[in-house]
């Protein structure tokens, strides 16, 4: 393939590239609200967990970011985990997705 030719397949590719970032974002700017409401109270403000959440990871540490995919922490926060509970008959799919998503954002 010739700088040409990947150019012109780069350019291709760009505009869907800007759109699942922009559907990731609309989903993390979705779920602030459901965090707040729902997490927060355990998992802090800005995703450093509080004493009632011991053992949660810190939801702003880019490590944990990295190493944890996004149906991994959906797959959590619809069957919980040791002390959290499931919030999979108190949320819709869609709010999961989201608040998912928006912990990948903190």
């Amino acid at each position: 393939m010739t700088n040409k030719h990947l150019v012109l397949f780069f350019m291709m590719l760009f505009p869907f590239c800007l759109s699942a970032a922009a559907d990731v974002t609309a989903g993390a700017n979705e779920g602030e609200a459901t965090y707040k409401a729902r997490c927060k109270v355990c998992h802090g403000e800005d995703g450093v967990p509080k004493s009632s959440a011991k053992g949660s990871p810190a939801f702003n540490d880019q490590a944990w970011k990295d190493a944890t995919s996004v149906e991994a922490i959906e797959k959590v926060v619809a069957e919980g985990r040791k002390k959290m509970p499931s919030f999979q008959n108190k949320l819709t799919p869609e709010e999961i997705k989201a608040v998912s998503a928006y912990l990948k954002t903190l």
